[in-house]
């Protein structure tokens, strides 16, 4: 095989897979135009360490200035940990928020420590 006819089927070859990916790869579907949704995940202290806590309860976690905490119902469940504070924070714009609080869900609740992790959906 010559020179020229790599060049023919290289063309080609370039030519059909354009195609295919004007054709398939940037077609408007479904999905296209719908927005990337994610959930945020948040370590949290328990607060006493018997706090009454299951996974899958609604919660939700309010900014108190100098700390944020989780509550479930009326009752605090614990508090968010320090280190995740600012970010939080800043991520969330928790400051512009009605009642300076975010929903979540708890996720999960260690046997072993005195943990529980908060998901936040679709920020």
């Amino acid at each position: 095989m010559g020179m020229g006819q790599r060049k023919a089927l290289a063309k080609a070859f370039k030519q059909h897979t354009d195609k295919a990916v004007n054709e398939e790869v940037k077609r408007a579907d479904l999905f296209s135009g719908k927005t990337v949704e994610s959930e945020l995940a948040v370590e949290c202290y328990r607060e006493p360490e018997d706090a009454p806590i299951k996974a899958g309860e609604r919660a939700r976690l309010v900014d108190m200035r100098d700390r944020i905490d989780v509550f479930v119902g009326y009752v605090s469940v614990g508090y968010v940990m320090p280190s995740l504070v600012d970010g939080l924070r800043a991520k969330l714009k928790l400051e512009e928020r009605s009642g300076r609080s975010v929903k979540g869900r708890v996720a999960e609740v260690s046997d072993l420590t005195a943990t529980f992790v908060i998901t936040i959906g679709g920020q």
